[in-house]
């Protein structure tokens, strides 16, 4: 019996939207199928991204969607001391999230993808030689039958369950929230991140500039106490005291590291629903993207040889994890560093990064998303070297959580 699609996509965030793209853009059929009634809302994303990692990925932001330039990053210790990153030329764009995630799901479709809204997946199965889903598309159930399902429905995924492969772990999803505030004055070219393990556990505070007199202010913490944490933060922060809430967002950001294995047969993970995310600072639509773009060249490849073999999909993951996966580990590696920091040490590894050859090399070489280098040459720095040493020998306890999670 034919199938309905080739290939059905699970999602259409920017990585569901990026593989739905390369796959129509090659010829095949492909369902887009999006559970809200609009593509990229509700909002959870702070929208800074970096500007190579976007064209790498062959996304183009309109110009609506583009609201600043960032050249500039100030990095606040708990003491109030500052360490401040300049580029030569803009390196990340901060974006309306909702508009690029509308504007790559358009580019599916113009691509020839058949993009449906109000559709909820709630159940796929693999049956002989095609892949069946349950769907509900505004209250009507129904069954689509396709070759292959790439799945991006994001951090809370479920529907990979029966295929048993890894979901994001619980215990590193971090409950986040975020204010757009006005009455403020700002650099527009400048973003602010401010770590403090008593208010913002395991991960820091921003303020990200929307305009002169507008921004983003957000956290996430292990603590769960988000709305509190970021009430105090808001009063207590010199660039935001007086400043009056506009709009509020919530979210998670998930800090746990890549899943260990992300396809099975006709079945791949992408994006946040593999781990495909940042832990330093929990971005993943270029991470995420890079590798749906990877998986929708593999599947083509697996459709286009007739044997729909799982052979390409076991390329395709030892693909992005050469190109994606060592990076990621490496972040997640110095997320869980950072975490092990009281203030106190906090503050003592700000004065070594301000005193060590490794803040010229951030500076000068640091990429916002391809962070695995700079990680691992800046460590070779004999003050940040010892420094670090001198801060994680009595933390010897966290050892199997550092390299195991």
């Amino acid at each position: 019996m034919a199938v309905d699609a080739e290939v059905v996509v699970i999602g259409a965030g920017p990585a569901g939207s990026l593989a739905a793209r390369q796959l129509a853009r090659k010829g095949l059929s492909v369902h887009l199928l999006e559970e809200h009634a609009e593509v990229g809302r509700p909002v959870h994303c702070a929208g800074l991204i970096g500007i190579e990692g976007l064209r790498n990925n062959g996304i183009v932001p309109h110009s609506n969607v583009v609201l600043q330039r960032v050249r500039k990053s100030v990095f606040h210790a708990p003491s109030g001391a500052q360490l401040l990153l300049a580029k030569s030329e803009p390196h990340a764009f901060v974006l309306h999230r909702d508009r690029l995630d509308h504007q790559l799901a358009q580019e599916a479709e113009a691509a020839g993808a058949k993009l449906q809204l109000r559709t909820r997946v709630t159940r796929v199965w693999r049956e002989r030689n095609e892949m069946r889903l349950n769907i509900e598309h505004k209250g009507q159930k129904n069954e689509l039958r396709t070759q292959f399902v790439i799945n991006a429905e994001g951090i809370n995924a479920q529907l990979m369950k029966p295929f048993r492969l890894p979901r994001p772990k619980r215990g590193y999803m971090l409950p986040a929230l975020q204010y757009e505030v006005s009455n403020i004055s700002l650099s527009t070219d400048t973003v602010h991140l401010f770590f403090n393990s008593q208010l913002a556990k395991n991960f820091f505070a921003w303020v990200i500039p929307l305009d002169e007199h507008h921004a983003r202010v957000g956290l996430a913490t292990a603590h769960k106490q988000a709305p509190e944490a970021l009430a105090k933060f808001l009063h207590a922060c010199h660039l935001t005291r007086g400043a009056k809430i506009e709009k509020r967002y919530g979210g998670i950001v998930y800090s746990g590291g890549p899943s260990s294995k992300t396809v099975t047969q006709r079945f791949v993970n992408i994006g946040d629903a593999a781990g495909q995310t940042k832990a330093t600072t929990g971005g993943g639509v270029v991470a995420g993207g890079a590798c749906a773009i990877m998986a929708a060249s593999h599947i083509h490849r697996a459709l286009q040889d007739g044997h729909y073999n799982h052979g390409e999909l076991r390329r395709y993951e030892r693909t992005w994890k050469r190109g994606w996966g060592r990076q990621l580990q490496l972040m997640t590696l110095l997320r869980r560093l950072v975490n092990t920091l009281d203030n106190q040490e906090l503050d003592q590894l700000f004065s070594s990064l301000q005193h060590s050859k490794a803040r010229q090399l951030i500076e000068q070489e640091g990429d916002i998303d391809r962070q695995g280098r700079v990680i691992r040459t800046a460590f070779t720095s004999p003050v940040l070297l010892r420094s670090a040493l001198r801060l994680l020998l009595p933390k010897v306890r966290f050892l199997p959580q550092l390299l195991w999670g």
